[in-house]
């Protein structure tokens, strides 16, 4: 899986960069509990998820 695409989304704590979470190899993104992805702040030291359903691309 190229995870260069999904690497990093807005935070919505703080509209700073977040970065994917993955396993140590960063070939598996890691997700919540409904398959959604999983993103680490380092400025506000807080995980959130990402769903590409949140998006408004209507």
């Amino acid at each position: 899986m190229n995870l260069e695409r999904i690497k990093f989304q807005t935070c919505p704590n703080d509209q700073e960069e977040g970065i994917l979470l993955t396993d140590l190899e960063e070939a598996i993104p890691e997700t919540d509990s409904f398959g959604n992805l999983q993103y680490y702040c380092p400025n506000c030291s807080q995980t959130f998820t990402y769903c590409e359903c949140d998006s408004d691309n209507d």
